[in-house]
């Protein structure tokens, strides 16, 4: 069995140990991340949160920001997900796995029967609101035909 020295107290120590068993000082060394280690994100990200973030979150570009695209989810912020059209179009691209993150990777575990239900699910407020228009169309054109 190889021994080293404490650094702290001098007492011979495993050579594997961690923790000295007599001055109770750790020995393993704790290593500080650099400045450009803190923004460089070289983790790919997953359909699920990014597909959720582009549905709640959407006008305000989460979803970039999430998978890495900063300068287009600024844009985003400040565009409101150009007016909610460019967020469902990215909401659309990430429910049928055609969206890439800030590095043109694709995203993690992507289902696609999940993804085709959350886009169908999505359809539900459309058809609402293109159901309610048409009623508002239709009673303002009566009330201009019954005017006149």
């Amino acid at each position: 069995m190889a021994t080293k020295k404490c650094p702290y107290c001098g007492v011979d120590i495993d050579e594997d140990a961690s923790r000295c068993y007599s001055c109770k000082e750790w020995l393993v060394e704790i290593i500080e991340p650099k400045d450009e280690d803190l923004f460089s994100q070289d983790v790919q990200q997953d359909f699920l949160p990014t597909a959720l973030f582009a549905w709640f979150l959407g006008c305000f570009g989460i979803h970039r920001f999430y998978t890495g695209s900063i300068p287009i989810g600024l844009i985003q912020l400040f565009t409101a997900g150009g007016c909610g059209i460019w967020a469902y179009i990215d909401f659309i691209m990430i429910c049928f796995g055609k969206y890439k993150d800030g590095q043109g990777r694709p995203l993690l575990n992507y289902n696609k029967s999940l993804g085709i239900t959350l886009f169908a699910i999505s359809l539900i407020p459309l058809v609402i609101v293109l159901f309610v228009l048409l009623i508002v169309a239709i009673l303002l054109a009566s009330v201009a035909t019954k005017g006149s």
